[in-house]
């Protein structure tokens, strides 16, 4: 940590004895996370596991994700009585991770700091320039694990990150030829359709839902975040490998099924590429899919609401500026996808 946060008060108390740990490195950022909770470390792992490191000895971040709250957290009521609400879900929800029914998410500011506030589901603090964030989830065992994971912890693991210029985008992203393709796009759109449809056809992997985006030097890198990939059953459908795919290793999710890539295509993953193509989908009623440009202008405003929420002003200026600049980078385009599920990776593949 760069300096003393003040949330270091609840961490020198809690008993080291009780609390059990994982590092990563993501993409040399080397992430600690803290539990009390088997449940709680476990789910965080599933998301994080790609990244899985024992060598890590100083962390940038620390994650402290705890089922048992202390009694007194002296700066709780300094959020509420002078801090100021940055974000309501019940009243902003066109962002997908908090359009969830069961739950509702108030994002509150306090000087240079931040909370993320789930009700009773739990809160979490962050002070993102120290890379401390210290969360209470009193109810783990009682939340999907796919809910914990994508929702509760992703929304301040994503801060952490786009404070260090790492920023979360709601897409699909795939590699041939040394050259990348991102993929933005809704659910019902075709994008882990249209993902898995290259994987088949020779592309490696980086993310099905959501790569990290990265400019060093005046140049774009995509980041690999290579969870399972979550399916319907009218996509399993689609692909004989996967209808013909073990239970044990067709799982099932929240809404969907989910697999490990690895799993059905070995040796497939990769963790960087450079981004040279961005490709809109929409399912259409026709055989044939087809390929449109789309103007710089079109593209940006396509592409910006599939970056993740953002809380903190400065970055999200950095982040529109990044994704501003990656699109004047590359060439974009709308896939009307057809009915050829199969075969449209030989059309991507031309425009590499």
């Amino acid at each position: 940590m760069s300096h003393t946060s003040i949330f270091n008060s609840v961490v020198d108390g809690l008993d080291q004895r009780e609390l059990t740990d994982n590092k990563y490195s993501v993409h040399g950022l080397p992430v600690r996370v803290v539990s009390d909770s088997a449940v709680i470390l476990n789910t965080v792992n599933n998301l994080l596991g790609y990244f899985l490191r024992s060598d890590i000895a100083s962390p940038e971040i620390t994650f402290y994700v705890l089922k048992n709250e202390p009694q007194n957290i002296s700066y709780r009521k300094n959020f509420f009585q002078d801090g100021r609400i940055l974000f309501d879900s019940a009243e902003e929800t066109e962002f997908v991770l908090t359009s969830m029914k069961d739950f509702r998410l108030l994002y509150r500011s306090w000087k240079t700091y931040y909370m993320a506030d789930y009700g009773p589901w739990g809160s979490f603090f962050l002070d993102t320039a120290a890379g401390l964030a210290v969360g209470f989830l009193p109810q783990p065992e009682a939340v999907h694990p796919a809910i914990l994971s994508n929702f509760l912890f992703l929304l301040p693991f994503a801060e952490m990150f786009r404070a260090r210029d790492y920023f979360l985008v709601h897409s699909a992203a795939v590699m041939a030829k040394g050259k990348g393709v991102i993929v933005p796009a809704l659910s019902g759109s075709g994008k882990t359709t249209l993902c898995l449809s290259l994987l088949r056809g020779g592309f490696k992997y980086l993310s099905d839902d959501r790569p990290f985006l990265r400019k060093v030097n005046g140049s774009f890198e995509i980041l690999s975040f290579p969870e399972d990939i979550d399916v319907t059953e009218e996509t399993i459908s689609l692909f004989p490998e996967l209808s013909a795919l073990d239970s044990s290793l067709l799982k099932k999710g929240l809404r969907k099924r989910n697999f490990r890539v690895e799993s059905v295509y070995p040796g497939i993953t990769v963790d960087r590429t450079v981004p040279h193509i961005l490709i809109f989908p929409k399912i259409v009623s026709e055989e044939k899919s087809r390929l449109h440009r789309l103007s710089k202008i079109e593209a940006v405003s396509r592409l910006l609401p599939h970056s993740l929420l953002v809380m903190d002003p400065d970055v999200a200026v950095r982040q529109f500026n990044v994704l501003c600049e990656l699109v004047e980078s590359v060439d974009c385009f709308e896939l009307d996808y057809g009915r050829d599920v199969l075969d449209v990776h030989r059309m991507i593949s031309q425009i590499l």
